[in-house]
């Protein structure tokens, strides 16, 4: 019979384990992937009682290379994503973000960097007034990025 406590202990490392690979499957090439397609629906929606619990990253000063667009507005719903973008080459890499929502029109875009992440993300004349948006990103030669990506539409 396993004891209680080394089966949860078995499930703690599976879970851990599983969490590793699901983090380095999502790191996304930017020397390989010119143009990344990010579709936000339901499960990257964010309940309205979590909206008020932001993470230290959120209320942390911003970097020079983070993007805010547009402005929150009520009755929105609210899409948020974290993001890891790998740059294994010796010189800066560009990609292009095409952002779209399942439903509604995109009036809010923050990309943000979480601590220690350098990349510089700018926004388009078209950033707004769509269910679909495109941004720009640059990341620093052999470097991780990693973006929290806030889009809200209404």
């Amino acid at each position: 019979m396993v004891k209680p406590y080394k089966m949860s202990r078995s499930i703690a490392a599976v879970a851990i384990a599983a969490l590793a690979l699901l983090q380095a499957v999502s790191a996304i090439d930017v020397s390989q992937n010119k143009n990344v397609r990010l579709e936000f629906g339901t499960g990257d929606v964010v309940q309205k009682t979590r909206l008020l619990d932001s993470s230290p990253d959120e209320r942390a000063p911003l970097f020079i290379g983070d993007l805010i667009v547009g402005q929150r507005l009520p009755d929105e719903t609210v899409f948020r994503r974290v993001i890891e973008f790998n740059n294994p080459t010796n010189v800066i890499q560009t990609t292009t973000l095409d952002v779209s929502v399942t439903n509604g029109i995109i009036h809010y875009i923050n990309a943000r960097n979480v601590q220690n992440s350098q990349a510089v993300v700018c926004g388009n004349a078209n950033t707004l007034g769509s269910s679909k948006s495109s941004i720009n990103l640059r990341v620093l030669p052999n470097s991780l990025a990693t973006l929290t990506l806030t889009v809200a539409a209404h």
